[in-house]
């Protein structure tokens, strides 16, 4: 640190101690401006400031934004007044001009800061300071972006202090001779109407008319009118030439361009609008395919900022949902796996099923119908012809599509020729966009079919046999699933696709005559000793399934569940992180938004589950909601823009018509479904138990639970103890692990150890008891297995388990301290 640097953190630190006789009100106005002018003048750390040398000026300057987030997250609200006319009074006596460095680390820190140290930072006074000679590339390239940040908001709105500043920005930004949008236009339609300009003038006109018919679109839906004139215009233009030229547009995407943090801004979204209902009309799949990319690009969220545009993503999704082809129904499925905000999500599901209402359909089928064959073969292989080579497109049980070429001499390489390259560049190209599609597609393919473990439908066997088996797509998941096949006289076998025909848990060729309805079968369906036999099957014949099914979960009802009633505590008393759980709630479709201690503080997971006509909540606390003295701590937990890094796990409650529903009154495959939701949130999200935590339900006996009750979680600690014991004799560690009941028995040099099943909380054994440890996650994380082989996907709290294994056989070698220091004597 230098001198300077010294003298003006001594100058901070001066601030800190002498801000406490700050006037911080009065009997009226003037008086207290009066008190605060007399302070400031005499405050001794400002005074110091005023007589430093520049080079403290700058030094202060250069540290001003890390002491600001200092004391914005958990200073006095005293120094938070005095710090910003300190900096004020950097800036007036620092030299001029600012060192460009400088300047570059300031705007930096700004952008990327959304604490209340952007709001006290002197912002506007130190654009004052700047030039536009001084701004060199990399000052502008810092401008650029906060310009985006003082856009107007998708509507338009702007205040007059936000428009200032952005027209500041723009002046010193401004380089001469660069090409200016014109009144009006956005980046997208500068670039469309700029096209439209160099065609013969009628084709102009037309463009033109068409262009401002879209953009006075103001419904979300058009009207007969609308959509009247709209096909008129056209028609005149050449259908073929008008969808043609719109696509074109629409590959530009929503800001072209611009940099990544760039919005699209109204002047563009109400073209954008108008133009993919105008592309609704069409039947042919590029165009559904090309929506669908739009519809993603618009939908991609900023960070602090939202989507890209929200109201031309939410259009796109609507125009899908009115296009009358199956394509778009199947852009829409793909969407629902991708798409993570909540209010489109539910418009997606609203389009789904105007779709299957307007087909005579339910929405499963629909969606069935809907998925596409993307060339496949039997195999999964589909082979597109280029030139004198052919690219090999082949899917495997994994959802990862490999792709190869054959040049002709029958050798399969990994690259194009590079004559076909060249010749054929933009088919080439094309070729590695329809293995991302198909990648997308399978992925979407495998979330809807999980979900529908929460469906109540069945559906007929023929459909079944159609889409699930002979379908190259779907049938690549199908044949490796087990079904449930019923008739109405209540005859019921679970099956598989297994050489040719489908064979049940033992083998044996099943006789489907008697079947009409088919549905996706859950380990509740049957009871133990069948669930037994299928995982056996499914193990023995190392097939690896699209998702956990034969060794899924289930989670039943337990003696304090019936206790509590009408809530279930069953993964209560965890402290989670909360930003990971907001991604994992997205991924499962639960709706949840991010909270801070000052706002939106009874937030709540939700899941509806509209099949059943219910929805379940998973209740969620912040440190002050259950205790108000620890208002402080959690203040000082806060992300910069406000929201609490951890929040506590508690009840989880299920409602139907808005009335709560006792816990032993919801479907068994409901309730157990939801909890391995909620078992997956507190695994992976957790960073420990709160070992204060009680119950303080409305039914509550108001005594602590312990944790580690073992004996409620049976069916689960029991499907853990098979999972291992099938895995571990394939590994090193073998002969020093014993599989207990509840646990796992590891015997090291240095101990033995148990690991229990329940929560994979590890122990060692010592005279005295179990003494329980915390084994680093640096250590965890270096443990390498390889599992390939196994044709099962483990749970995140068995491969925990098993991780803490590979530690523990192995505790010799442990070179961590912080463990070394748990193994010693008390």
């Amino acid at each position: 640190m230098t001198e300077a640097e010294q003298q003006a953190l001594a100058i901070y630190e001066m601030i800190c101690a002498t801000s406490g006789d700050r006037p911080l009100w009065g009997n009226s106005v003037e008086p207290l401006m009066h008190a605060m002018f007399d302070w400031k003048a005499k405050n001794p750390a400002l005074t110091i400031l005023r007589s430093s040398s520049p080079e403290v000026h700058l030094a202060f300057l250069r540290h001003s934004f890390e002491w600001l987030r200092a004391e914005a997250r958990d200073g006095d609200v005293r120094v938070r007044q005095t710090l910003p006319e300190a900096v004020l009074i950097a800036l007036e006596l620092a030299p001029k001009p600012l060192p460009p460095d400088l300047i570059v680390k300031l705007l930096s820190e700004f952008r990327q800061d959304y604490s209340m140290a952007r709001f006290y930072f002197p912002f506007r006074q130190f654009l004052a300071l700047l030039t536009r000679d001084q701004v060199t590339d990399e000052i502008r390239a810092e401008l650029g972006k906060l310009h985006l940040q003082f856009a107007p908001s998708p509507t338009g709105k702007i205040d007059n202090g936000t428009e200032e500043t952005r027209d500041r920005i723009a002046e010193l930004i401004y380089v001469q001779g660069e090409k200016q949008l014109d009144p009006g236009r956005g980046p997208w339609s500068q670039i469309v109407f700029d096209e439209i300009k160099g065609k013969d003038e009628i084709t102009r006109a037309g463009w033109e008319g068409l262009l401002e018919h879209c953009r006075v679109l103001e419904q979300s839906v058009p009207g007969a009118k609308w959509t009247k004139r709209e096909r008129e215009m056209i028609a005149a233009l050449g259908e073929s030439e008008a969808v043609s030229t719109m696509l074109h547009w629409l590959s530009l995407g929503p800001t072209p361009g611009q940099l990544r943090e760039a919005r699209s801004p109204i002047e563009d979204s109400a073209y954008l609008k108008g133009i993919l209902w105008c592309l609704g009309f069409s039947k042919k799949r590029e165009v559904a395919v090309a929506i669908a990319e739009f519809v993603m690009a618009c939908l991609r969220k900023i960070p602090m900022m939202g989507a890209v545009s929200q109201k031309v993503g939410f259009a796109g999704v609507q125009v899908l949902g009115a296009m009358e082809c199956t394509e778009a129904v199947s852009q829409l499925t793909r969407l629902r796996a991708k798409v993570k905000y909540s209010v489109a999500r539910r418009l997606i599901e609203k389009s789904l099923r105007q779709a299957a209402e307007r087909n005579g359909l339910s929405v499963e089928e629909i969606e069935d119908i809907s998925v596409g064959r993307y060339g496949l073969n039997a195999e999964g292989v589909a082979e597109i012809a280029i030139g004198d080579a052919t690219a090999r497109l082949c899917l495997r049980e994994d959802g990862r599509v490999l792709v190869a070429w054959n040049n002709g001499d029958g050798k399969l390489v990994k690259s194009a020729p590079s004559h076909v390259k060249k010749a054929f560049a933009k088919q080439v190209r094309a070729v590695s966009s329809s293995a991302k599609e198909l990648e997308q597609a399978y992925l979407a393919q495998r979330f809807r079919l999980e979900s529908s473990f929460l469906a109540t439908g069945r559906m007929p066997l023929n459909h079944w046999r159609q889409h699930f088996i002979e379908h190259p797509l779907l049938g690549l998941l199908g044949r490796r699933l087990i079904w449930m096949f019923s008739s109405a006289q209540g005859w019921e076998r679970s099956g598989i696709y297994s050489s040719g025909d489908l064979r049940d848990c033992s083998e044996t060729q099943l006789d489907l005559s008697p079947a009409t309805k088919v549905r996706l079968w859950h380990p509740l369906c049957s009871d133990s000793a069948e669930v037994v036999r299928w995982r056996a099957r499914v193990f023995t014949a190392g097939m690896r399934q699209p998702f956990r099914q034969a060794f899924r979960e289930f989670y039943e009802i337990t003696e304090d569940e019936r206790q509590t009633r009408m809530y279930s505590n069953r993964f209560a008393g965890v402290l989670m992180r909360q930003h990971q759980l907001a991604s994992l709630c997205r991924s499962r479709g639960w709706d949840y938004r991010l909270q801070g201690t000052g706002f939106d503080g009874y937030n709540v997971p939700t899941k509806k589950l509209p099949s059943w006509n219910m929805q379940v909540e998973l209740h969620v606390d912040l440190p002050p909601d259950r205790d108000k003295s620890l208002r402080d701590s959690g203040l000082a937990e806060l992300s910069g823009t406000g929201i609490n890094l951890f929040v506590t796990s508690d009840r989880v409650r299920f409602y139907r018509d808005r009335r709560e529903v006792a816990v032993d009154e919801v479907p068994a495959i409901v309730y157990s479904e939801v909890m391995r939701d909620v078992d997956l949130f507190t695994s992976v999200c957790a960073i420990g138990d709160v070992e204060s935590w009680s119950d303080l339900g409305d039914h509550s006996t108001g005594l602590f639970r312990p944790r580690f009750e073992t004996n409620e979680l049976s069916a689960v600690i029991a499907l853990r103890a098979e999972i291992l014991s099938r895995l571990l004799p394939r590994t090193s560690i073998a002969d020093r692990c014993k599989i207990a009941k509840t646990h796992l028995e590891v015997h090291g040099q240095l101990g033995t150890y148990r690991i229990l099943f329940g929560w994979a909380a590890a122990a060692l054994a010592t005279d005295s008891g179990m003494r329980w440890l915390r084994i680093p996650q640096k250590l965890l994380d270096a443990v390498v297995f390889n599992l390939t082989e196994i044709p099962i996907d483990l749970d995140y709290r068995t491969e925990l388990v098993l991780r803490k294994a590979y530690v523990l056989a192995d505790d010799w070698k442990i070179d961590s301290p912080e463990l070394v220091r748990q193994f010693m004597p008390e």
